[in-house]
C-alpha cells in the first residue's frame, strides 16, 4: 500500500472530523495548570500546532502566540483560520526538534506540545532534541506543558478498528501495537465525497511510540528542565497504571 504524507490529505478534514475538540479541552485544562504552576508573562509557543485551535484560543485570551508545525498543509488551515478570526497569531513551518533560527531564544513564558505529538518521535534521541529545543526557547521561569499517550493506551485501549462517518467524509482507523518495539501503527483511510458523485480515497500511516514516564522525565531534566508534576490527563491527580495519557509540567529554572 502506498501512503500519502501524514496530514497532507487529512488537513482540510481534520477539524471536520472532530479533532479540534482535544485542543479546546487542553485550553480549558491549561487554566487549571497555570493556577497550580503560574508564569510571569504572556508569550506562548505552541509546538505541533496543527490547524491552530489552541494557538488561536490562547491569543483570544491575550497571549502573544507563535504556532509551529512540520505539516505545511495543516499550517495552511491554521493561517486561514487566523485570518478569519482576525487573531494576530504567527505560524511557522518547522521541526520542533530544532528551533534555532525559527523562534527567538529565551523568549517564551509558556511552551505547549499536545495531542500526543511527542509520541511521533521515533527515538529517545529525538525526544531529547525536542526537550533541548524547548529549554532554549523558554525564558527563565517559563513553563513547558506536554502530553504523551501511555503504553497502556497504545497497547490496550486504542481500538484495532474504528469507523467514523461525517457529512461528505468517512474515516477508518486500523491500528496494530507491536509489544517488542512499543510502537503502534495506525493506518488512516479516508473517503471524501458523496453517494451521488462518488468518493475519493486516501491512506495515511501514523506511527506512535510509547516511552516509560521515568525516561521522559529523565530526558527533560537532562535538557535543563525541572519537572514539577506529572498528571493523569485533564486532572490534577498523579498517573496510575491504567492512565491513558500523561501531562508533564516542567519549568526552566531562573538563572
Amino acid at each position: 500500500m502506498t501512503f500519502d504524507p501524514p496530514y497532507e490529505r487529512y488537513a482540510p478534514l481534520y477539524d471536520r472530523s472532530g479533532q479540534m475538540r482535544f485542543a479546546v479541552l487542553v485550553h480549558l485544562y491549561l487554566r487549571d495548570l497555570l493556577r497550580q504552576h503560574p508564569v510571569g508573562g504572556r508569550r506562548a509557543l505552541d509546538l505541533a500546532c496543527g490547524t491552530g485551535t489552541l494557538a488561536l484560543l490562547l491569543a483570544a485570551d491575550g497571549w502573544e502566540v507563535i504556532g509551529l508545525d512540520r505539516s505545511a498543509a495543516m499550517l495552511a488551515e491554521a493561517a486561514a483560520r487566523a485570518a478569519s478570526a482576525d487573531e494576530p497569531v504567527r505560524f511557522i513551518h518547522g521541526d520542533m526538534r530544532d528551533l534555532e533560527g525559527l523562534v527567538p531564544a529565551a523568549m517564551f513564558d509558556l511552551v505547549t506540545c499536545s495531542y500526543d505529538s511527542l509520541n511521533y518521535m521515533p527515538t529517545e534521541a529525538d525526544l531529547a532534541a525536542c526537550f533541548r529545543a524547548v529549554a532554549s526557547a523558554l525564558a527563565p521561569g517559563g513553563l513547558y506543558v506536554a502530553d504523551l499517550n501511555t503504553r497502556h493506551f497504545l497497547e490496550h485501549d486504542w481500538g484495532a478498528c474504528m469507523i467514523q462517518e461525517y457529512d461528505g467524509y468517512v474515516q477508518i482507523e486500523r491500528s496494530h501495537f507491536d509489544p517488542a518495539s512499543a510502537r503502534n501503527r495506525m493506518v488512516l483511510t479516508g473517503f471524501v465525497g458523496d453517494d451521488d458523485t462518488g468518493y475519493e480515497r486516501f491512506d495515511e500511516l501514523h506511527v506512535e511510540y510509547a516511552y516509560p514516564p521515568e525516561t521522559v522525565t529523565a530526558l527533560m531534566e537532562r535538557a535543563g528542565l525541572r519537572v514539577e508534576a506529572l498528571y493523569d490527563s485533564f486532572t490534577l491527580q498523579p498517573p496510575g497504571p491504567r492512565t491513558q495519557r500523561i501531562f508533564w509540567v516542567a519549568r526552566k529554572p531562573c538563572e
